[in-house]
């Protein structure tokens, strides 16, 4: 169904001229992931908006650039740059009181979901030590300037 969304995967996206004449380009603070999501964003705050058009076909071949994709997920872990555009997003947008909050409720919904599959013996398929790497980086000051771009 063709509908109006909030945000698209970049992979994806037809961007009119216009929108990056009014807004400017997607920000380079970000490594990788999340771009597009503050790119969105920042078009909707200026009265564009944003469509998903069932009819279109995208061949996306996904985590291919990164190594991320879901399939044995549970056997790597994320890099740090995608817990700090994560972190970068939510403070830039949003200032640092949501993004704790953000954090805060996704570390909690973590902790309940690994005691959940705990109790039901279910196997975790979240990537290696994704608790505490949201943990670091989620409870960090860092802003959108001062949270680097750089691996570690």
């Amino acid at each position: 169904m063709t509908e109006q969304v909030d945000w698209l995967a970049g992979a994806s996206m037809m961007i009119r001229r216009d929108v990056f004449e009014a807004i400017g380009p997607l920000d380079d603070g970000y490594f990788m992931y999340f771009e597009e999501v503050d790119f969105c964003l920042r078009a909707r705050r200026r009265g564009w908006t944003c469509w998903y058009i069932n009819e279109s076909r995208v061949a996306h071949f996904a985590g291919k650039s990164s190594g991320i994709d879901m399939a044995g997920a549970a056997d790597k872990r994320l890099p740090p740059y995608w817990f700090r555009s994560r972190r970068r997003y939510w403070v830039k947008n949003h200032g640092f009181a949501y993004a704790l909050l953000v954090d805060s409720a996704a570390i909690t919904c973590e902790v309940l979901r690994k005691a959940r599959n705990f109790v039901q013996r279910r196997p975790d398929n979240q990537p290696q030590r994704f608790l505490a790497d949201l943990m670091r980086v989620g409870l960090s000051r860092g802003g959108p300037s001062t949270v680097s771009t750089q691996g570690r």
